[in-house]
């Protein structure tokens, strides 16, 4: 095909929050986390055919009582943009097995990548 199959955009995603959630001490007991994703969605621009080239970056767009909304951009050499996506990860509890209301605290962590771009791949 000459180009990265669509469903490893939404890994690049995956690896992005995953690293994000990691910094903000959100992933603890190995790969368990203090949420649950609720949506993932991704808007594809143009094809990736070499992925060692690309950088994606992910910044939260909004934080609500319950959730928080991610944002991403997958782009190239030249800022040639790949995608951009967004998901929904909701605070969850899984000994009660619901959401519940975002802490203070991880609402303050939060509030630091409000539209603050973080890095997890650079252009290599």
């Amino acid at each position: 095909m000459g180009h990265v199959n669509h469903a490893t955009y939404f890994q690049y995603m995956e690896t992005a929050r995953v690293e994000l959630a990691r910094s903000l001490g959100q992933v603890t007991e190995g790969f368990r986390s203090s949420f649950i994703l609720a949506s993932a969605r991704c808007e594809f621009k143009k094809p990736i055919t070499d992925e060692r080239r690309i950088t994606v970056a992910v910044w939260v767009s909004k934080i609500g009582d319950r959730s928080w909304d991610l944002d991403y951009s997958i782009h190239g050499p030249k800022r040639v943009e790949y995608a951009v996506g967004r998901t929904t990860q909701v605070a969850y509890d899984y000994k009660t097995r619901s959401a519940v209301q975002v802490s203070g605290k991880l609402k303050r962590k939060l509030a630091k990548h409000v539209d603050q771009q973080v890095k997890f791949r650079e252009i290599g």
